[in-house]
């Protein structure tokens, strides 16, 4: 084999290394196949290449996507709506902190948040008293609604709290005589505990209606409510006679409607069509707020949070 020559070098270009490519050509080969044929002549050409690039060892690896990803959202910072978010949990920790403490006194102390007794007689079981974490007056956070009964007559209380993140400590929204019904629209219906007005042989008790205020967080009295039995009282207590003309249908009944307390003298009397007609305008035939209670055990107190 003769006639093989370089054609071409390899030379490094702008600071990186080259490759050639060789080329095998087969150029001529005389007498291929054939006896006696003259030797062959092969030639080899070293071609230079493409540059190709090489890793320059210095250089920091590159992330895979995923990964970059994963560590921008793990850097970069909390936006203002989860800082928010992070606030508003922690403050409704407190608040259910605080809830949980009330009752745990009420349990195991029989005393509420004032520092008042509770008046527990002893003869029933704390658990017979109820408890439910609930935002019934719809201002956006949960109250605490405590029903006490295990007490005399009384003694029975049922009180909504609210939390006062400033104080740390809770107040007094409403309290009053267990058996409350709440409706919407900020109102709730408070029987009383004995029915000692002019209407007690019927169905009828007399009530109490209040109206929750925003701008005190409290509970307000704006009607109290009772009957006039005819056969019970043909007068009232000022002597004066059952109003017939204002008992149209001769139910033998008519209700005295009194602002905020007690009032006989302001009382307005109407016949039973505008009673309830009047109850209609008050929201108090509207929808009641259904709230889950739970007895007062040291166990449920303890899953509030």
């Amino acid at each position: 084999m003769k006639n093989i020559r370089q054609q071409g070098t390899i030379k490094p270009k702008n600071g990186r290394k080259t490759a050639a490519v060789c080329v095998l050509a087969f150029v001529l080969l005389s007498g291929c196949g054939k006896a006696g044929g003259s030797e062959g002549e092969m030639e080899i050409q070293l071609v230079e290449a493409e540059d190709l690039p090489v890793k320059n060892e210095t250089q920091e690896p590159v992330a895979a996507p995923e990964q970059a990803q994963a560590t921008e959202q793990t850097d970069r910072p909390e936006t203002a709506e989860e800082n928010e978010e992070e606030t508003d949990n922690d403050r409704n920790q407190a608040r259910l902190q605080k809830y949980q403490a009330v009752l745990t006194d009420v349990l195991e102390k029989q005393i509420y948040p004032d520092g008042t007794d509770c008046g527990y007689d002893g003869f029933y079981p704390l658990s017979d008293n109820r408890f439910a974490v609930f935002d019934v007056d719809k201002d956006g956070s949960e109250e605490l609604i405590l029903c006490f009964t295990t007490s005399s007559m009384a003694g029975m209380r049922e009180t909504v709290y609210d939390y006062d993140e400033e104080t740390d400590s809770v107040i007094e929204e409403y309290s009053g005589f267990p058996g409350v019904v709440y409706y919407e629209g900020g109102l709730l219906e408070e029987r009383l505990s004995h029915n000692q007005g002019m209407a007690p042989m019927g169905d009828f008790w007399p009530y109490f209606v209040y109206h929750y205020e925003p701008e005190t967080d409290t509970y307000q009295s704006i009607y109290m409510v009772d009957g006039w039995e005819k056969e019970y009282r043909p007068e009232d207590y000022d002597g004066n006679p059952y109003p017939e003309e204002v008992d149209a249908g001769k139910d033998g009944i008519v209700f005295l409607i009194m602002e905020g307390d007690y009032d006989m003298s302001s009382a307005t009397i109407l016949g039973k069509s505008d009673y309830e007609k009047w109850r209609e305008e008050q929201g108090l035939n509207g929808a009641k707020i259904m709230i889950s209670f739970q007895e007062l055990t040291a166990e449920n107190i303890g899953i509030i949070l």
